[in-house]
């Protein structure tokens, strides 16, 4: 029996589909891979998520050698899938790396479990 692995198409369907359909049917426990953002605190700033598949494919066969393993980062920290699945809001790659890119120049943004009060300053001037 052939193991074929999944393709990019298959694996970041789910992901596509939910950009176009913010509405889209989520099953808890059952994450998919995509570019992802949420919250750690209410009120607390955006930190990027992501999933994706991690998989061993024999060189000389291209065919599975072991089963297909989906990963997580949030906030940098690697973590289990299924914990965050139902608190992730899909996002474009694009403002994943807006997400990430302005984490970096804004101080209030690098302590993901605080809440912000945007009333005492704004986070952002141009």
């Amino acid at each position: 029996m052939i193991r074929q692995p999944s393709t990019a198409s298959q694996l970041y369907a789910w992901w596509r589909a939910a950009l176009a359909n913010p509405d889209l049917p989520r099953h808890d426990g059952v994450p998919e891979c995509g570019y992802f953002k949420r919250r750690m605190v209410k009120g607390g700033p955006w930190v990027v998520a992501r999933i994706w598949c991690e998989r061993e494919i024999d060189p000389e066969t291209f065919e599975l050698s072991g089963p297909e393993r989906l990963r997580c980062e949030v906030d940098g920290e690697y973590c289990d899938p299924a914990h965050h699945w139902t608190y992730l809001t899909p996002i474009t790659r694009e403002e994943y790396d807006a997400l990430l890119h302005r984490r970096g120049l804004i101080a209030e943004m690098m302590t993901a479990r605080q809440s912000i009060d945007l009333s005492r300053r704004p986070l952002w001037t141009p």
